[in-house]
């Protein structure tokens, strides 16, 4: 008896294991007392949704998310909620089973993301880092015939939540920065003093430089004359500008 037993277990343990899994609830039979059995999401249904990195810099629309092994056509619904309280929606148009979204620019704090397509879901997570580029001033007056008596260009960079101690602080004019320092906009840049300080001191510097044509550190622009004008801040770790962060604008009236 005790081999008949054991024989039948075993048979009914294989009938078992060639049934295809349930895609739906299985409930207990009636009558009886036994658990529901929640269904298992299949495999198919969900979206692997990748990012080109895993954090940007605050008010830079750079980041972007890809929705892969898309089923069909159609949107893409793409939902970012971040800790800081900021939730917002946006969809991208399936193409040979991927869709790509750009994240518009956010400030600090920590993303979840959640995809939606048709019956397939994703999710992933991102961080808008803790950095700031900061001007002392958002109008500056310089003076053609006497540009040492302007009042100082000053400001601070915070890098990923503490003092940047290395790279540039870029002055573009009108924000114009593609192209780096081969931009025609380009004006020139300022180094941290003391070393690792986060700290930058342009100076009078800004408003003589400004007005000689010379740049701050052999920019590309010629002399202003008088006028009103627009420039704005950047910060890059390196020469490469694949990391940045911009500043407030600052509107610079050049008078004779």
């Amino acid at each position: 008896m005790r081999r008949l037993v054991s024989a039948g277990v075993v048979a009914i343990t294989a009938v078992a294991l060639a049934t295809p899994a349930l895609t739906s609830a299985a409930t207990a039979a009636p009558g009886t007392d036994g658990p529901v059995v929640a269904a298992k999401v299949k495999a198919g249904n969900k979206i692997k949704v990748k990012k080109s990195a895993d954090g940007v810099q605050p008010g830079i629309s750079k980041l972007v998310l890809t929705a892969t092994k898309l089923r069909g056509s159609g949107k893409a619904k793409f939902t970012i909620a971040g800790d800081n309280g900021v939730t917002l929606k946006g969809k991208a148009k399936a193409k040979k089973g991927k869709a790509k979204y750009t994240v518009p620019a956010l400030g600090t704090g920590h993303y979840k993301v959640k995809v939606k397509f048709k019956k397939q879901k994703g999710k992933t997570k991102f961080e808008v880092y803790d950095s700031a580029l900061t001007v002392s001033t958002t109008t500056l007056t310089c003076d053609i015939s006497t540009p040492a008596s302007s009042t100082p260009l000053s400001g601070s960079v915070k890098y990923k939540g503490g003092p940047a101690t290395t790279g540039y602080v870029d002055f573009y004019q009108n924000g114009n920065v593609a192209g780096g320092s081969q931009s025609p906009s380009f004006l020139g840049f300022e180094s941290f003093y003391p070393a690792g300080s986060g700290q930058f001191n342009a100076g009078t510097d800004f408003c003589r430089e400004i007005t000689s044509g010379t740049g701050l550190a052999g920019g590309n622009l010629a002399p202003f004359g008088p006028g009103t004008y627009t420039f704005q801040a950047y910060y890059t770790k390196d020469a490469g500008y694949d990391d940045y962060i911009s500043s407030n604008f600052l509107t610079v009236t050049v008078v004779p």
